[in-house]
């Protein structure tokens, strides 16, 4: 133990920032430097700890709109679910914002089908969103599409769950807010700055708006070429069900069990009577 103790008290005398060791009396005081500026990268794919993703991050990141960047692994379940999802039947199909219009149409339909399926994985796994309020109040909410594909469901973080059909919304539409001011997409600008400009996407149901804060304009637009696909897809899914035929077809055999009362008259009426058999000699 007395070596123990004489080790440490050398340690607090000759320990300095400056690295010296110099002895210093037992009033003196250990003074440590600390050093914020990030440390010099090693290699040219080094990266800061904060501005790296999580591997283990299920929430929303924004998708690259260009070609060549890296694109998240998936499970297998998430890529069975994106292979078979399909475009909504429409007569003109939207150009998405990585796409142009001297592109051939089946170009811009693999681009746009590419878009869809990950923007609906996107939301189907979870993403958050930043949320206009109607008192002007922007709050983060989590937005997932269920797996029925119709249901948009959204947590404020405030212990309410409201689910949203989305056979009901009415409309979607784009809007740009600038300097508190209201303008209509592809309305020009009076000397506009980005940071000054907020693209907003609203979601306009029967009682209710939901509007959902953009700062990119690619984004915006991904968001709500995409929201009109699921949309679409969604309230054709629900026209189907209503064709369906509410009397089945008489032809149409029942799957209820027969009893044996049934049985027996079946039987009486295929089994016809000896003098109602008509033979070629009596003809």
């Amino acid at each position: 133990m007395s070596l123990l103790a004489s080790r440490l008290d050398w340690m607090l005398r000759c320990c300095t920032a400056g690295g010296t060791c110099e002895a210093y009396g037992p009033q003196s005081e250990l003074q440590v430097n600390l050093n914020s500026e990030p440390a010099p990268p090693y290699g040219r794919a080094a990266k800061h700890y904060l501005t790296t993703g999580d591997s283990f991050d299920i929430t929303f990141t924004p998708r690259p709109m260009t070609a060549g960047q890296a694109v998240p692994p998936i499970t297998p379940r998430q890529r069975d679910f994106k292979d078979q999802l399909e475009l909504p039947a429409l007569q003109t199909y939207p150009i998405p914002p990585n796409a142009t219009v001297e592109e051939q149409e089946n170009i811009r339909r693999e681009k746009l089908l590419d878009m869809y399926r990950e923007f609906a994985l996107d939301l189907h796994t979870g993403m958050y969103l930043t949320q206009l309020t109607s008192n002007r109040d922007y709050s983060d909410i989590h937005c997932q599409l269920m797996e029925d594909m119709v249901t948009l469901k959204l947590d404020q973080s405030n212990g309410r769950i409201i689910e949203f059909p989305l056979t009901n919304v009415s409309k979607v539409y784009r809007i740009v807010k600038c300097d508190d001011k209201w303008y209509s997409a592809g309305t020009p600008l009076p000397n506009a700055s980005p940071s000054r400009t907020e693209q907003i996407v609203v979601v306009e149901f029967m009682r209710r708006k939901l509007a959902f804060v953009f700062q990119d304009v690619q984004m915006s637009q991904r968001f709500l070429i995409c929201m009109e696909l699921l949309i679409r897809k969604a309230q054709q899914k629900q026209a189907l069900r209503s064709l369906t035929p509410a009397i089945p077809a008489q032809n149409v055999p029942s799957r209820q069990c027969p009893t044996p009362r049934v049985v027996h008259n079946a039987m009486a009426r295929a089994t016809p009577s000896p003098g109602s058999v008509h033979t070629d000699e009596s003809l």
